[in-house]
């Protein structure tokens, strides 16, 4: 009988025809490959709806429309901490000043809608 979990193996009237040592290690090399890549599963860098309601209710000049584009996963974290200011100064903070000193950094467009997030919560959102 052959599984519905996996692929067709050659099965023929219920009986395996054995694999070779060289294609076992194969398949074993393939299995443990594809653990792998479930495993590590890519955060989203999509923008959430919330996310996007934060930003439309932020001052025009100020919304982080390039964030949103090309780390929509940033600004999500940004968005879900902003109602809490010791989280939302200490996130800017990390964003914007490379405590690791190996980080690239943001483009110079998005760096410049954290600085301006940063000022304007700094000044309107206390």
């Amino acid at each position: 009988m052959t599984s519905i979990y996996r692929p067709f193996a050659g099965a023929l009237n219920d009986t395996e025809i054995p694999m070779s040592e060289a294609q076992e290690r194969a398949a074993k090399a393939q299995n443990e490959a594809g653990m792998l890549r479930r495993g590590r599963a890519e955060p989203s860098n999509i923008a959430v709806p919330r996310t996007l309601e934060w930003a439309f209710k932020l001052p025009r000049d100020v919304q982080p429309q390039e964030l949103i584009r090309s780390f929509g996963r940033v600004a999500n974290l940004l968005a879900a901490s902003w109602d809490d200011a010791e989280a939302t100064v200490a996130c800017l903070h990390e964003l914007l000043v490379d405590t690791r000193g190996c980080r690239r950094g943001f483009p110079p467009n998005v760096t410049n809608e954290l600085l301006a997030l940063q000022t304007y919560y700094a000044l309107y959102r206390k």
